[in-house]
């Protein structure tokens, strides 16, 4: 059945399956672009820099990995020549920096601070980082928006064919079509475990902030 008088899901095959991934990858290489864009607006010497910055790179690679619910975006959109090396570089930052610590843009020792007679007073770990540098964020600034742009293309080519194969369903046949399994929960249940299924399902998690009131209105 419609979703609204105005809006239905499309039945399942090969074709919708793709457009919903195609979907996901765009999604991922937004929130990419957003974080990017909002470093470079803040600058290098911002605090909000390297977060927003490691945020942009796990975000685009996460459009390449492998899941359990999806393919990789480079099973359906190869990646330029001209990009590969800037799209490695970004890979490798995020594996060996972002989600792993395994590289030498992080350094942590262990220090003895002296007294002026040159013996250990006190005792204390220190760590140094590189952030990401700003050339670097342009480079990879460039790679998102490419990405995205070559997606958008997808989309749009697919969701034309599509539209051709669709546009005259009948509303008879139309209100047979599937529709998505809409739930809600409290944020206390909130576990961030669930998992993508084929039939899409999406759980929204709500807050309650305001206190409770009697019967006059006022504050329990």
């Amino acid at each position: 059945m419609p979703l609204s008088t105005s809006v239905a899901m499309l039945p399942d095959s090969p074709d919708t399956r793709l457009l919903a991934e195609l979907s996901s990858y765009a999604d991922d290489l937004s929130e990419a672009g957003d974080a990017i864009d909002r470093a470079l607006e803040a600058g290098h010497e911002s605090p909000l820099w390297q977060p927003l910055a490691s945020y942009a790179v796990v975000a685009y690679i996460r459009a390449f990995a492998h899941s359990n619910v999806r393919s990789g975006l480079v099973a359906h959109v190869a990646v330029p020549d001209d990009l590969v090396e800037t799209h490695d570089m970004i890979r490798s930052y995020r594996n060996t920096t972002i989600a792993h610590s395994q590289s030498e843009l992080s350094m942590s020792l262990p220090l003895a601070i002296l007294s002026d007679g040159g013996t250990v007073s006190s005792v204390l770990p220190i760590t140094i980082r590189h952030n990401l540098p700003q050339a670097t964020a342009r480079r990879i600034a460039e790679a998102v928006d490419r990405m995205g742009a070559l997606v958008a293309d997808e989309i749009t080519h697919l969701a034309d064919r599509l539209t051709a194969e669709y546009q005259l369903a009948s509303p008879a046949t139309i209100a047979d079509w599937p529709v998505p399994d809409l739930d809600h929960e409290h944020a206390e249940r909130f576990t961030a475990q669930s998992r993508r299924r084929r039939q899409p399902r999406f759980v929204a998690y709500w807050d309650v902030e305001v206190e409770p009131s009697d019967a006059r209105g006022g504050a329990v």
